[in-house]
């Protein structure tokens, strides 16, 4: 049976970022030829800065439901599990009402998916379900 992939993922590399990054390299274009008030510049450079380290860092938050793998994005990057490699899924509602889904793994950790708060439960308990997870409440 072939599954298509489900998931959320949200990174910095998108295009308004690219747009924001060109908006910065206008205006300390700009603000260095037009020779406007020294703060103009530094203030042009400090958003081009603002937005570069945004683009290399590229935080992402989210993940990806494969039919045989699961990917999904921490602080420290990306990460990746076989589906074998789950013992069960906790889905639930957190303290303010936003959705809440834990992988628990057979290494023995718990892995809190970001990029859920939004999501609806019974879509990610389907999905979950359909490929065999054991999904916990």
């Amino acid at each position: 049976m072939q599954m298509e992939t489900f998931g959320y993922l949200r990174q910095a590399r998108r295009p308004g970022m690219y747009l924001a990054l060109g908006i910065a390299m206008v205006a300390v274009y700009l603000s260095v030829t037009l020779k406007l008030n020294v703060l103009v510049p530094v203030l042009a450079v400090l958003y081009l800065t603002l937005v570069l380290a945004r683009l290399i860092r590229n935080p992402g938050k989210g993940f990806r439901l494969g039919p045989n793998r699961i990917d999904w994005y921490t602080r420290k990057g990306r990460r990746s599990a076989a589906l074998d490699e789950l013992l069960s899924v906790a889905i639930g509602r957190g303290a303010t009402g936003e959705t809440v889904c834990v992988l628990r793994l057979a290494d023995g950790r718990a892995v809190p998916l970001s990029g859920v708060e939004n999501l609806d439960q019974g879509a990610l308990m389907r999905e979950f379900g359909r490929r065999g997870i054991r999904i916990m409440a």
